[in-house]
């Protein structure tokens, strides 16, 4: 029986493997969750590229008082608010809860909190 699921498996993978993933219009569930899983990974990847900016920023202007902080604050605020964002996405992802959707609503949710906290970061505003 093994046998016979690998034999499945090795003889339908490579089907898959050629399709490519379209983002612009995923048709399963499977994409859906694939597309917004790569949202948030790029998302990610822009908020580490921010970090290290903002970061010496608030090192800078802390130079002038000799103390942490700026750069404390900063660092206390986006630790928090990394554990909200994954607090919160996890509870919006429970609308479709065991589901095939769950996943879906988890990685897009993170991937639109973390474009936020970007544009947050940036503008020094708080939305």
């Amino acid at each position: 029986m093994k046998l016979m699921a690998l034999i499945f498996i090795m003889g339908v993978a490579p089907a898959y493997a050629d399709k490519a993933l379209d983002c612009k219009d995923p048709l399963d569930q499977s994409s859906m969750t694939q597309c917004a899983a790569l949202d948030f990974e790029k998302a990610d990847k822009e908020l580490n590229g921010v970090w290290p900016k903002l970061k010496a920023d608030a090192e800078a202007s802390d130079k002038d008082t000799d103390k942490r902080e700026y750069a404390d604050a900063l660092l206390a605020s986006q630790r928090a608010w990394i554990a909200f964002r994954d607090a919160e996405c996890k509870w919006q992802g429970f609308e479709m809860h065991g589901g095939s959707g769950e996943p879906m609503l988890y990685y897009g949710c993170l991937a639109r909190l973390t474009q936020q906290r970007i544009k947050q970061l940036q503008t020094g505003a708080s939305e």
